[in-house]
């Protein structure tokens, strides 16, 4: 009977360590933070720089071997932020084709609008939400870099979320964003309403923590398993 014992809470714990393995190593996988490449462009890797101004901006683009990168000043909203497109070998593709420079590489933080008033419903969370003038996919990887010493302190290391008007629901993007000299860089696919919070959301689709919380159930009903076996080889 000992022997059974033994035998079904080593199967328990085996089987319980194998799919833990398991599950965390997809999750490592699953919500990686991104690495974002926030390199200083060298001079001698600057083929053109040019400069587009108005009542409303400021925009300098400087475009490299591997990027377009467009430096803005906005003058109305009182920001200053920069948009980095990633070139690719394969595509030809002129982002002054894809998009409205002077109108669709704006963006609001904390602005009154539709995503950012169901963010503020939704998360109880100290955030900063940033909105984007342009909604839809972007032409090429991009890397948005902002300003955001008036809300977070150097150092720390923030959780990136989008708000999927789709569904109405708080969807998780990234984490391990670092505040470093006042500016946070974040690599976006599509332009929406996001925010960044030191903290984790709950009740956010893909989060971070959820892995975590089936570990912890698996080992208790291990447990309970095995105080269930002990009982019954008492009887």
């Amino acid at each position: 009977m000992k022997k059974k014992l033994y035998w079904n809470i080593t199967i328990s714990i085996v089987l319980v360590a194998v799919f833990i393995f398991v599950v965390s190593s997809f999750s490592a996988n699953f919500i990686k933070s991104k690495e974002v490449d926030t390199r200083v462009l060298a001079s001698s890797d600057v083929d053109i720089t040019t400069s587009i101004q108005n009542q409303k901006t400021k925009i300098t683009k400087t475009e490299s071997k591997d990027y377009y990168t467009y430096a803005i000043i906005d003058y109305e909203r009182g920001l200053n932020y920069s948009w980095q497109f990633q070139k690719e070998a394969d595509k030809n593709i002129s982002i002054e084709d894809s998009l409205y420079i002077d109108e669709d590489l704006r963006l609001s933080l904390n602005a009154d609008t539709t995503g950012a008033n169901r963010i503020e419903d939704k998360v109880e969370q100290k955030k900063l939400i940033v909105s984007f003038d342009y909604h839809g996919t972007l032409p090429l990887k991009t890397t948005v870099t902002i300003d955001v010493r008036d809300k977070f302190k150097d150092g720390e290391s923030l959780y990136l979320y989008y708000y999927n008007p789709d569904n109405d629901t708080i969807e998780y993007i990234m984490k391990d964003v670092k505040v470093n000299n006042g500016l946070v860089s974040f690599e976006i696919e599509h332009c929406s309403d996001y925010f960044l919070t030191a903290a984790v959301v709950n009740d956010a689709v893909n989060n971070p923590q959820s892995v975590n919380y089936i570990i912890i159930g698996l080992v208790v009903v291990v447990f309970i398993l095995i105080a269930i076996t002990l009982k019954q080889s008492k009887k």
